[in-house]
């Protein structure tokens, strides 16, 4: 799930040339929801042109084909991203 816009999520797929579908949420509504949203926690450098000071954490979810999570990374910082390793293991284990 990213704050871009569907065609960037597509390209990034068609990019990677992965099997995934990357679910876009330019307006952060489902982030909210689901609690990752880091609200005026950016760095004022980086605050600039209107943008936003929130910060949307790098949460990694896998959701099966029933629309399960069976998996959330949630790190404690938006400098910190999901281990590509651990996100692989993630997927081998749920099969």
């Amino acid at each position: 799930m990213s704050v871009d816009p569907p065609g960037a999520s597509d390209a990034l797929q068609k990019r990677l040339g992965v099997p995934i579908t990357f679910l876009s949420d330019p307006d952060g509504k489902l982030m909210d929801a689901l609690h990752v949203r880091d609200r005026n926690s950016a760095p004022s450098s980086a605050v600039a042109d209107g943008r936003s000071a929130d910060l949307f954490m790098p949460t990694s979810f896998l959701v099966d084909e029933n629309q399960v999570i069976r998996w959330v990374y949630r790190p404690d910082t938006f400098r910190v991203r999901a281990p590509a390793q651990q996100v692989l293991a993630e997927i081998d284990r749920m099969g």
